[in-house]
């Protein structure tokens, strides 16, 4: 899957930020969809974290996110 503006390719867990705020809207890759949300990077990041350790399975650990 690749980023519907930048064609990056997606890693799993921008899939899963994709799923959690951008809903049924063309995937983007992290840095797409922080420009689209107004938030920095470091944020998703941190957003990822929190979903990691709450438990959530559309995160992974080690999964590149850049």
């Amino acid at each position: 899957m690749t980023c519907s503006a930048c064609e990056k390719e997606l890693s799993f867990n921008e899939i899963g930020l994709n799923k959690k705020f951008n809903g049924n809207s063309a995937p983007l890759c992290m840095r797409c969809l922080a420009e689209k949300l107004g938030v920095t990077t470091a944020r998703l990041e941190e957003k990822i974290a929190e979903y990691r350790a709450a438990g959530c399975t559309m995160f992974v650990a080690g999964s590149r996110s850049e």
